[in-house]
């Protein structure tokens, strides 16, 4: 088991060996990590956010929809501004997948089908503009594009018990540099797009794009070990840990 020393000290020479990677380098998801599933408080802060801007947003919009489309019904104009919101979450939903597929091997595996989600969603909600009409079916297709396309990227829970602040802060720090990894893989290959192939400049681009990839692996690896240590693989494996 790694132990919460071994990972500092890691992180630390990592921090040392390449800075720049711990700068101007965001995950878009994950911000809050929970024990269990509603286990604790803070598992509203990210419904409560998305009631403030989402649904705040989709209030304002509609008035401005009706007004500028006067054949748009006060139902229709509230149904395309939730319409938006929901092509809003498809816009940068890819861009978060891709963050979370090149850092964290097991939260892909819950999250990759997000976009499937979404686009049955919009389409759903389509119809219901064009001829169900349905209040109460736009509120629940509402509640889970908020679901899916922000506050299961703001929130991560499923945390064992014994889980320290630290410890959040190690994993995520882990997926950062991930990512940064992964990142330099696809600067390099395109840096080599540019060179000859038997030039010096290639040779030695091959041999970074392969210390980065090594690098890249490491880490997955890594923060795949401290998933296990820290979370429940599953909810069959939380909901076995209460009884």
């Amino acid at each position: 088991m790694i132990s919460n020393k071994q990972t500092a000290l890691f992180l630390k020479q990592l921090r040392e060996q390449y800075p720049i990677a711990f700068k101007r380098n965001y995950l878009f998801y994950s911000m809050i990590k929970t024990k269990g599933i509603l286990d604790e408080l803070k598992e509203l802060i990210p419904w409560v956010l998305a009631a403030m801007i989402f649904i705040s947003l989709s209030m304002s919009l509609s008035p401005y929809i009706a007004s500028q489309f006067p054949q748009f019904n006060a139902f229709r104009a509230q149904g395309i501004a939730v319409l938006a919101i929901m092509l809003l979450f498809m816009l940068y939903t890819p861009i978060v997948i891709k963050q979370i597929k090149h850092s964290s091997t097991s939260l892909y595996q819950q999250l990759r089908h997000t976009p499937v989600k979404l686009a049955l969603l919009i389409v759903l909600q389509t119809l219901n503009i064009a001829y169900i009409e349905s209040t109460v079916l736009q509120i629940i297709l509402f509640f889970f594009a908020l679901s899916f396309g922000f506050v299961r990227f703001y929130k991560e829970n499923m945390f064992r018990e014994g889980t320290q602040n630290e410890q959040y802060f190690y994993l995520q720090e882990t997926r950062r540099i991930c990512f940064w990894a992964y990142k330099q893989v696809l600067k390099i290959q395109f840096k080599s797009l540019f060179t000859s192939k038997n030039s010096t400049a290639r040779h030695t681009l091959r041999q970074q794009e392969k210390k980065f990839i090594d690098l890249h692996i490491q880490l997955i690896r890594y923060e795949n070990e401290l998933c296990k240590i820290h979370k429940h693989v599953d909810v069959e494996t939380y909901l076995d840990s209460l009884m």
